[in-house]
């Protein structure tokens, strides 16, 4: 969902004042003039933000109602008690993950949910954010890292299910089968085999489809943002060189 507000998306309309023009949104974001128009780009490709493009500057930033909205949806879900996810998202970060990113990939969870529930690690002090060269990371306070050892993650329940004493039974009675089932001399392994191998092929020749499916649309995702990341820097670098020109 490339068109999902991120967590990075959220912080940065925190650092949007009224009086802030787009020529200064770097020095606001802690990061670059390219890596600041990149996020002014973003944002309004979302539909977060507007800003205006006058020759020389300086130029606004606006918050869309959309982006209004997206503040207020994550101050009241900030208000919320925790819960499983909570604790899930505070013990991936005591494992080691930093970014957003990270989380996402390892919970398979909506960019906007997870953004909502940083903010909310952060509004109530488990959490903080660092906003540096057009990313941000994040790192557990002493209460969250103390939250996250006090629940621990749950071994799988099927991990439980056999004893010691039922446990090597259970194995040899499985790889007894499995033996009879794969052995090559027998009508029922060759057949079985068989039917394995046609049934791997087709997983294989999906998972190939859905991958060139996902950078086909990552590609188009950045083509699309472009042009919106060009205009940006172009208007900065015309703003600064104009006030340069007037200094001398």
């Amino acid at each position: 969902m490339p068109d999902e507000p991120t967590f990075m998306d959220l912080v940065s309309l925190l650092q949007i004042t009224p009086n802030t023009p787009l020529e200064k949104l770097g020095s606001a974001l802690n990061s670059s003039i390219f890596d600041a128009s990149n996020i002014a780009g973003t944002l309004k490709q979302k539909g977060l933000i507007e800003f205006t493009a006058y020759y020389p500057g300086p130029n606004t930033i606006t918050i869309t109602p959309a982006g209004t909205g997206l503040i207020s949806e994550a101050n009241l879900k900030s208000a919320e008690p925790l819960d499983h996810l909570d604790t899930t998202i505070l013990q991936q970060l005591s494992g080691g993950k930093r970014s957003p990113l990270d989380l996402q990939n390892t919970l398979n969870l909506r960019p906007k949910d997870l953004a909502l529930r940083l903010y909310k690690l952060y509004k109530q002090g488990f959490a903080i954010y660092e906003l540096k060269s057009g990313t941000v990371a994040i790192m557990l306070t002493e209460k969250g890292f103390l939250n996250a050892k006090a629940n621990p993650t749950q071994q799988p329940a099927n991990m439980q299910e056999h004893s010691p004493a039922s446990g090597p039974q259970s194995n040899t009675s499985g790889a007894t089968n499995s033996t009879q089932a794969t052995m090559p001399g027998t009508a029922e392994g060759a057949q079985r085999t068989g039917e394995q191998a046609a049934q791997s092929q087709p997983r294989d020749v999906k998972q190939i489809a859905e991958d060139l499916g996902s950078a086909g649309r990552n590609t188009k995702q950045k083509s699309k943002l472009l042009p919106a990341i060009i205009i940006v820097i172009v208007v900065i670098i015309i703003a600064a060189a104009v006030y340069f020109i007037k200094i001398r």
